[in-house]
């Protein structure tokens, strides 16, 4: 009984620290799988680009890039029929010209415009097959409109909602419907002014600010599948060996082999007269619970209970233990004596009914553990 206590203290104190490992990782793992990407400040980026600008015939812009900001001004003209005026940073200054943002969801501007502005966030990607080197007007634009107010302010844009503007796809013979764009292939970032933006004064836009931002799923589900394997596994070893029949020498417990017990006379007098008497009498074939009683001086409910507590069973089955115990201990040590003869030694009067319960209670007949002592000897 103590032993069982002590394994199952053993296992929850081991489903605690899984438990606790299981949260504090998923926590760390949650937290490393985010994953960022700065292309402004330029000092942050991992690509070269530069920075560039453009304008329709009647619409003017600069532009200029200090460490902390890229800063515009231009003035729209409602003589134009479209609106051009832009700033874009551009990546084929790198080795392929293109960079793969398909690892991310969403890009952070951190910007302001003065006065407030409705602008175009757009990402320019490879199209297999119409993009030219150095032509623009090639390249598949996917963006969003977004606000720019006076004072600075942090816009996030999701990556999985861009549009491809239909007059594009028209123009070069797309279907409305080949909207797909391809994160792996962006040529350059941009923002521009949109059909929102005021005419025909001076606007300036300034960008302290650029950034993309995502989540690497693989490293939260690997996690997730290496502390399932481990909760399974070792659910699963703890179910097999407490299932698993144990070797006969760990059958028997410190009080059945009937070591001196730890008893508090104050306390524990009942206790310690009922153990001490059957310990010296359960060979005894006429043993029973009343001569236990009597002798003990307790009534017949005590000892049942006091049994019931420390070992989890019946006087009964207590003292077939006690008997089936000794006879594997005279089984390994007379190996000359006949088993009818052990089993009358250790109190029992029918030799089926012995061989019955000493099967159950070790997995194997008294006849196997004398074979097998006899090898081991």
């Amino acid at each position: 009984m103590a032993s069982n206590k002590w394994l199952q203290s053993k296992i929850l104190s081991f489903y605690v620290v899984l438990l606790l490992v299981s949260v504090i990782g998923f926590f760390i793992c949650y937290q490393y799988s985010y994953s960022t990407l700065t292309i402004f400040p330029e000092k942050n980026s991992p690509y070269k680009w530069s920075l560039t600008s453009w304008n329709d015939e009647y619409s003017v812009i600069s532009h200029e890039k200090n460490s902390s900001s890229l800063i515009a001004n231009f003035k729209l003209s409602k003589k134009s029929q479209w609106f051009g005026a832009g700033i874009a940073i551009n990546f084929d200054q790198n080795v392929g010209r293109v960079v793969d943002f398909s690892e991310f969801t969403k890009a952070r501007v951190l910007l302001k415009c003065s006065p407030s502005n409705t602008l175009y966030f757009g990402l320019s990607m490879e199209d297999e097959k119409v993009t030219e080197k150095g032509i623009p007007l090639t390249y598949r634009n996917a963006g969003a409109h977004i606000n720019c107010d006076s004072e600075w302010s942090e816009v996030e844009i999701n990556l999985d909602s861009l549009e491809v503007q239909v007059w594009w796809l028209h123009r070069f013979g797309f279907k409305a419907s080949e909207k797909a764009y391809d994160l792996r292939k962006v040529i350059r970032i941009y923002l521009e002014a949109a059909y929102e933006s005021p005419v025909d004064i001076e606007s300036n836009l300034y960008v302290s600010g650029i950034s993309f931002v995502g989540r690497k799923e693989g490293i939260l589900l690997n996690f997730t599948l290496v502390m399932l394997a481990i909760w399974v596994l070792s659910g699963a070893w703890i179910i097999r060996s407490q299932l698993k029949p144990k070797p006969l020498e760990q059958e028997i417990s410190p009080q059945l082999q009937y070591e001196p017990l730890d008893f508090n006379p104050a306390r524990e007098r009942d206790k310690q007269a009922i153990f001490e008497y059957i310990a010296k009498n359960f060979a005894n074939p006429e043993i029973d619970i009343e001569s236990v009683t009597k002798a003990a001086g307790v009534s017949r409910t005590k000892v049942n209970d006091i049994l019931k507590a420390e070992y989890g069973t019946t006087f009964t089955n207590h003292i077939n233990k006690l008997r089936l115990v000794e006879a594997s201990r005279l089984l390994a040590e007379k190996p000359d004596a006949h088993i009818t003869e052990i089993a009358y030694l250790v109190g029992f009067k029918n030799i089926s009914y012995f061989n019955k319960l000493f099967k159950e209670q070790f997995g194997s007949t008294p006849k196997e553990v004398r074979g097998k002592a006899a090898k081991e000897n």
